[in-house]
């Protein structure tokens, strides 16, 4: 490449930088399944960090306001919870379907947050009480999202993914520890018990009460993508 070239570029992107840096390193057949898992892999550090051009938020650290279980006896609220780990996610599987319009995804990762939480009411079997600082850590956890799209034009007259909604499944393969401290008003037979209670039985509670511990992470997560992908031209990101 020319020393002119170059410097065109280089001024090109200064003017333009969600288009140059934002773009995965490779452009893929919309069917390569292995080239869209690559592709998308190379984006994680840029998505996790924010993109400030695109409007938007971190997701690791990712800060969510406010997360709140109200299931099976269960009340739990955490405020201001950070959440960490996203920038380490490992892509396993992403496909775009041009037919049914839909944008599947699949990738794990190990997950840390921590919060203030206010708790009542019965944790499965037992009791929990409790207002103090929480800290919950989800080891191999596995994420599947299903979103669905229209095709629309950007203000250029070329095709952008307008992503719709999602839905998702997940599964915490490997381990889940979770500490609060001030259960019971300080009371450390009742804390010790309930903890040990909860990290013997991390499978069940990570079934019970994951979904909406994980909606608003998800629905930050859904709100990136759906920036992302509004912004850039689908003929820059995939042949198709």
């Amino acid at each position: 490449m020319s020393a002119l070239n170059f410097y065109n570029i280089f001024i090109l992107c200064m003017h333009l930088a969600v288009t140059c840096w934002a773009l995965p390193t490779q452009k893929c057949k919309i069917e390569d399944a292995a080239c869209l898992k690559a592709a998308a892999q190379s984006m994680v550090p840029t998505l996790a960090a924010g993109m400030p051009e695109m409007k938007t938020e971190p997701l690791d650290i990712m800060r969510v306001e406010s997360i709140k279980v109200d299931l099976a006896g269960l009340k739990l609220n955490i405020k201001d919870a950070d959440v960490k780990g996203l920038k380490k996610t490992v892509i396993d599987k992403i496909s775009i379907d041009m037919a049914k319009k839909e944008i599947y995804l699949v990738y794990h990762a190990d997950i840390l947050m921590k919060g203030h939480y206010k708790a009542s009411g019965r944790l499965l079997i037992l009791p929990i009480s409790g207002d103090g600082e929480t800290v919950i850590k989800l080891k191999n956890l596995q994420m599947e999202m299903t979103i669905p799209f229209d095709i629309i034009k950007n203000s250029d007259g070329k095709d952008v993914l307008d992503l719709k909604s999602y839905k998702f499944k997940y599964d915490v393969k490997t381990n889940a520890n979770f500490h609060m401290t001030n259960l019971f008003n300080g009371n450390k037979v009742l804390s010790d018990t309930l903890h040990n209670f909860m990290n013997e039985n991390w499978k069940a509670l990570s079934i019970e009460f994951g979904a909406p511990m994980l909606e608003s992470p998800n629905a930050k997560i859904f709100n990136t993508l759906k920036k992302f992908f509004k912004a850039q031209p689908l003929e820059d990101i995939a042949e198709y």
